[in-house]
Formats: structure tokens, sequence, C-alpha cells
């Protein structure tokens, strides 16, 4: 399990590299930092709309080749 969870997390942080700038910054504040998206907001000084619009697309990208790193473990 510890070997799952290692390979996985090395997933995880392959395909983040990989995102848009502004969608790393905003997905790593949230998930790591655990900042709330109007604090993102400001951080990026952009509206809350485009923070969550960058979450979203962040999201969107990821679950594909994390599902098929998940599924090869």
């Amino acid at each position: 399990d510890a070997i799952n969870n290692r390979d996985l997390k090395e997933a995880i942080e392959r395909e983040v590299a990989k995102l848009p700038e502004k969608q790393r910054e905003v997905f790593i504040l949230r998930t790591e930092a655990e900042l709330p998206f109007k604090e993102i907001a400001k951080i990026q000084r952009t509206s809350l709309n485009t923070v969550l619009a960058r979450m979203q697309y962040a999201l969107s990208k990821l679950r594909k080749p994390l599902k098929e790193a998940y599924d090869e473990l």
C-alpha cells in the first residue's frame, strides 16, 4: 500500500506540473495550502469566478491521466 500511495502521489505531482501556471497555482493553493477560493482570487488579483474556472479546468485536465495511473496500480 505504501508503494502504491507513493506511486500515486508521484503521478499526481507529474500531472499537476503539466498544468498551465495559473491553474497549477490555484490547484496547489487550494489542495495543499487549503486556502479558500476568495483568498486565492486576491493572491492572483482576479475574480472569484476566474479562480473557480481555473480550478475546474485543472481538475478536468487531471481526471483522465490520474484515473489511468490509479487503474495501473
